[in-house]
């Protein structure tokens, strides 16, 4: 039989999704009893409100359960605001600096973000990616001394480790970009940007690496190629993700010059473009999903208070 103390919400509440899993911690494991899916912080208005419309029925079922949350959920623009750990930092640290606090009978706890000066000697922030590294660590079998890896997605990360800590990391705003290029710009129709070239994205890929030094130099191209050439959008739009992913890998390459090998966590679909990038630059991957990460790293986060939960791989996962 389950009890109240068994039961917990987990959630990765971000800018533009928010995902809640209702789990049960037992014999030192994770099950997924149940999961919802809702709109992302930038949407709403209200969190606490849109939070209990999204659990009420598991509420209704075991009563008044914990919640443990990451992402923007605590941003200056969610629920409760929580501040940044700078780095370089570990899973503790993120634990100290979380907030707790009580919603209608719930005790919710929200992880703080990461902050750091990068490699260009600038600031930089992330929410919800951190667990997703420390999800990713807690699963090796043990703690190489420096490690990469990257985090593709609206602002993909490439995240520095060393052991069980994130040292530093830099920001590309690769997915952002290219919605903001395909929707508000000439160089794409927006009504053709969900069709996609394949062949179209490896060609913008290979020029994003090789040809040019300045992004800012072959974007332009996108447009061009469908005037002077007769490129579909479809083409285009291929055209257009492989320059980005390109130019961003080639730049992390240049950052992160001493690594031969970097995993990358994400759908299948984005990391898939990122893993093709990286080994036509000779780099060896691998590839964790991202939401495996986040619910490893929440498991690992939250087993702080469930004292009997190991560090073991969840018994169902998505």
């Amino acid at each position: 039989m389950n009890t109240q103390s068994d039961i917990i919400i987990l959630g990765d509440w971000g800018t533009s999704v928010c995902r809640l899993y209702l789990c049960r911690f037992h014999q030192q494991a994770l099950t997924v009893l149940a999961r919802t899916k809702g709109m992302g912080i930038k949407y709403i208005n209200n969190p606490e409100a849109r939070f209990f419309e999204l659990c009420q029925p598991w509420i209704e079922q075991y009563g008044n359960i914990s919640a443990f949350l990451i992402g923007a959920v605590g941003s200056d623009t969610g629920w409760q605001q929580t501040n940044y750990v700078p780095c370089p930092t570990d899973k503790n640290n993120l634990l100290a600096l979380s907030k707790n606090f009580s919603a209608r009978g719930l005790n919710i706890t929200i992880l703080p973000g990461v902050s750091c000066q990068n490699r260009h000697h600038l600031p930089d922030i992330m929410r919800g990616e951190e667990t997703q590294v420390f999800g990713f660590l807690s699963q090796l079998p043990k703690a190489e001394e420096k490690r990469l890896i990257c985090l593709p997605g609206t602002h993909t990360k490439w995240a520095q480790c060393e052991k069980d800590n994130i040292t530093s990391f830099v920001t590309s705003p690769v997915g952002e970009l290219y919605e903001v290029l395909s929707q508000h710009s000439v160089l794409l129709s927006p009504a053709s940007v969900p069709s996609w070239c394949k062949s179209s994205f490896t060609s913008g890929l290979r020029i994003g690496m090789h040809q040019s030094s300045n992004l800012l130099h072959t974007l332009f191209a996108t447009r061009a190629y469908q005037i002077l050439d007769k490129r579909t959008n479809a083409e285009a739009a291929g055209y257009l993700s492989g320059l980005l992913i390109g130019s961003d890998v080639k730049a992390a390459m240049q950052d992160f010059d001493i690594f031969s090998h970097v995993a990358v966590i994400g759908s299948d679909h984005i990391c898939g473009l990122y893993v093709e990038a990286l080994e036509y630059m000779g780099i060896s991957t691998e590839h964790f999903s991202s939401e495996d990460a986040t619910l490893l790293g929440l498991q690992t986060l939250a087993s702080v208070n469930w004292r009997d939960l190991a560090a073991d791989a969840p018994s169902e996962q998505i």
